[in-house]
């Protein structure tokens, strides 16, 4: 009687199981085709100094490192010396032209450089968010300096004064805060973790050591999101060991 009832548990299990991956189970080769992720922004997307001082990599920069981790194309969108003005002006070209559906944006260093104000950069962001932001895609601002990295900056080109440092650090945080707060987008706090006066090409660029751990900042910021939408590479293979019970899910969820 107990073989019985044991033979007749192992049959409906067997039986559930199958039902459950035939039905259930999706075709991960397809799910992903036409999405894709653009990185905007400046030499710090683009790669400037990784191999070579004064030269972009774009095969050793951190679109390329993240590509690593993802089965979906990165796109590097960096342009060296670019201000938010300029990397509003390619945004139709650059990025809207390939229809991602993930969006990192870092830009911001420049302009600082060219001592444009904090007012007119949030003005450039906004128009940037404002023209990529469709209610489908999934936006990420990352912020292109940490509070020491922003003061040793101020000191290597001779803003020695604490106080102003302070002040523009601040408005420059409030900027950053307000645009995440205020739209869809996800705040990177720092890129720079591991990176910064570590392993660096010059005084403000990574090398390629730097470079491959700014992705992984970046990455795990982006990681839960990726992981909930069947985007990372493993993917395939966890479904493939456990079918039926990881799905990808349209549209992609946060």
């Amino acid at each position: 009687m107990k073989k019985n009832i044991l033979l007749l548990f192992l049959i409906v299990a067997i039986g559930f199981s199958f039902f459950t991956c035939k039905n259930d189970t999706i075709n991960h080769d397809n799910d992903d085709q036409g999405i894709s992720l653009v990185c905007l922004g400046d030499s710090l997307t683009a790669g400037y100094g990784a191999s070579t001082p004064g030269e972009d990599d774009e095969s050793k920069s951190f679109p390329a490192f993240l590509q690593a981790k993802v089965k979906i194309p990165v796109i590097n969108a960096g342009v060296s010396g670019d201000t938010t003005a300029q990397g509003l002006s390619r945004v139709d070209k650059d990025v809207l032209a390939k229809d991602p559906g993930i969006i990192i944006i870092l830009l911001g260093a420049n302009d600082v450089f060219n001592l444009i104000s904090p007012s007119t950069t949030k003005a450039n962001l906004q128009s940037i968010i404002d023209k990529v932001d469709n209610g489908k895609r999934k936006i990420y601002l990352a912020k292109f300096y940490t509070e020491d990295v922003a003061r040793q900056l101020f000191s290597n080109y001779g803003i020695t004064n604490y106080d102003f440092q302070t002040t523009m650090i601040n408005r420059n945080d409030e900027m950053f805060s307000s645009l995440a707060s205020e739209n869809n987008v996800t705040l990177i706090e720092d890129i720079w973790q591991g990176v910064w006066g570590e392993h660096m090409s010059d005084e403000v660029h990574p090398d390629a050591a730097g470079y491959k751990i700014m992705a992984d900042n970046i990455f795990n910021v982006l990681k839960p999101y990726l992981q909930a939408n069947g985007l990372l590479k493993n993917y395939r293979m966890l479904s493939s060991l456990y079918p039926g019970r990881i799905g990808f899910r349209f549209p992609l969820v946060s």
